[in-house]
């Protein structure tokens, strides 16, 4: 049983082989590492779009010392309390890939796991992983599964369609979405900025009802410079610290941070 669709037409993909076929004879072919590449051209905004290798190599660095398993743990306890026998579950905007493959492990692989990013460079790095993993190189925007075939999304720091959520998932599927809080990583945002603003969460809201919503704050030690900077590298924060700031790189040793999350639950079919 699969869940793909094709992004041009939304018809099922059924897989041959090494190809993937709608009814409509779009083919996409299953890439050495395994993945599929489901991103049409006019979804790209650059040949190159997503994450940059050098933020990617950094996110999994630090991801796999361990560092966030607290908020990967916050997720998978929510759907391990709300579980059905079998589920679809998406992690949109996967990245690397170490929260799809984390919550695997954790959930058992009694359920189908897609995995989405933009990124061909985050999907081909997924792929190491676990093969049996469906990764997807898509668009947020145009994602390539059926219309209410979803039991769950989770979406965790990434910017998120509302009627895509709203299409993909089942009349009783959630979207659990991890979004950061002013405190979040304060600690770097000092180091960097010579003020630090506080923004509206105003957009990241979504306008679906909310069966849970909760802030989870940690208090995380990193001891070692090459952490440090690897958690530095993974954020945007790396690329606006301007040149007169850039010696605290060279200062860097060890760094306490504050995490500071807000966990929300939707669910679209309330409405």
């Amino acid at each position: 049983m699969s869940e793909l669709a094709c992004p041009k037409c939304h018809q099922p993909l059924i897989r041959a082989g090494r190809t993937y076929k709608c009814e409509n004879n779009h083919n996409y072919d299953i890439a050495k590492r395994g993945y599929i590449n489901l991103l049409l051209n006019p979804d790209k905004r650059h040949n190159n779009p997503g994450d940059s290798k050098e933020s990617l190599i950094a996110r999994k660095a630090y991801l796999d010392k361990g560092y966030y398993d607290p908020i990967l743990h916050e997720v998978t306890h929510y759907i391990q309390e709300h579980a059905h026998k079998e589920m679809a579950i998406l992690d949109l905007g996967c990245g690397e890939g170490y929260y799809a493959f984390k919550a695997k492990q954790i959930l058992g692989d009694q359920n189908r796991y897609y995995a989405l990013d933009i990124s061909k460079e985050a999907i081909n790095m997924a792929t190491r992983y676990d093969q049996d993993i469906t990764w997807i190189v898509g668009n947020s925007k145009n994602i390539p599964i059926l219309d209410h075939s979803l039991d769950i999304i989770m979406a965790l720091f990434t910017v998120v369609n509302a009627n895509e959520i709203a299409r993909t998932l089942k009349k009783d599927g959630y979207m659990i979405h991890v979004t950061a809080n002013k405190n979040h990583l304060i600690e770097i945002k000092h180091l960097i900025y010579d003020e630090v603003h506080e923004k509206s969460d105003e957009f990241i809201r979504q306008p679906f009802p909310v069966i849970e919503s909760y802030d989870f704050t940690k208090k995380v030690n990193i001891n070692n410079r090459e952490d440090a900077l690897n958690l530095l590298k993974m954020t945007p924060h790396y690329y606006h610290i301007k040149k007169e700031r850039r010696s605290v790189l060279d200062t860097l040793e060890a760094l306490d941070i504050t995490i500071d999350l807000r966990i929300t639950v939707y669910a679209p079919w309330k409405q």
